[in-house]
């Protein structure tokens, strides 16, 4: 403490003149706007340098899981095809396999990749704002998902961002199944990051805690079967006509980066059709 305090002594001049050139800095700034707007400039470039390094590390320190994720994805769709192959080899037609393969590569639906630039969770009606855009080929009403599963729907498009309404969004409806059969709606209520609601599952069916829940493949934005949750509990609907389920989300929405987009090249055609005969 002596020796701290010898050196306070010896060097006083110093902290005196660093002293008093902080105060004169701080007076400089505040009663100078050119000075406090160059200063404010400065600093926010400063700190969104510091966000961008940080955001690079994050993503890169997370490069092993996602790719991960994606290899399992991949292999996971592989042995579907190849189940599929097998199967279809048991029936006499041996050009069936080619036909399925030739329409499977006809049916409409393309998809495109793009990363997540801004997202958020803690609102009613949250968004997600994704880098690609008009000029990559992506714009309103496709479908957004990733390898866990479904994420919502684009509704807005500027040359090279999309907004995307994800499920945690008030507004966000979208047609699903349980069990290859059991057409309801999946709706959020606001309450839960992780957990949603079926809407109109008839009371007829059987349902159980553990049922998963894909899309219907009666929408223009998602083929059939893309995986959205399971089913943990079911309850009695307001008019007790139907079910009300609460559905366990496969997306982790806090953490978001890469996503699928779909788009269906027979939407607007099928749009037209449609309105035809309202």
């Amino acid at each position: 403490m002596r020796s701290i305090l010898d050196i306070l002594i010896k060097h006083n001049h110093w902290f005196l003149f660093l002293l008093l050139e902080g105060i004169s800095i701080v007076l400089v700034v505040c009663f100078n706007n050119y000075q406090k707007a160059t200063l404010f400039t400065s600093a926010n470039s400063i700190a969104g340098n510091i966000y961008t390094a940080m955001t690079n590390v994050d993503s890169y320190f997370g490069l092993k899981d996602e790719n991960e994720a994606l290899i399992n994805y991949n292999n996971a769709l592989i042995n579907e095809i190849e189940a599929l192959k097998n199967r279809l080899r048991k029936y006499e037609d041996s050009t069936s396999i080619a036909v399925i393969e030739q329409t499977y590569h006809n049916d409409g639906f393309y998809y495109n990749t793009a990363k997540v630039v801004n997202n958020s969770i803690n609102k009613i009606n949250n968004f997600i704002t994704i880098d690609k855009g008009l000029s990559q080929g992506v714009g309103d009403q496709m479908g957004v998902f990733n390898h866990q599963g479904v994420i919502g729907v684009t509704v807005t498009a500027s040359d090279n961002f999309t907004v995307v309404m994800p499920l945690l969004n008030s507004r966000s409806i979208i047609s699903c199944k349980v069990k290859d059969k059991a057409l309801c709606t999946l709706k959020w209520d606001g309450s839960d990051t992780q957990r949603s609601y079926l809407i109109d599952l008839p009371r007829y069916e059987l349902f159980e805690s553990g049922d998963t829940v894909v899309t219907s493949g009666f929408s223009s934005m998602f083929p059939a079967g893309i995986p959205l949750g399971q089913i943990e509990r079911l309850e009695d609907s307001a008019d007790g006509q139907s079910y009300r389920a609460q559905v366990k989300l496969f997306v982790d929405f806090s953490n978001i980066d890469n996503v699928f987009v779909v788009g269906n090249n027979n939407r607007e055609e099928q749009k037209l059709l449609e309105e035809s005969i309202n």
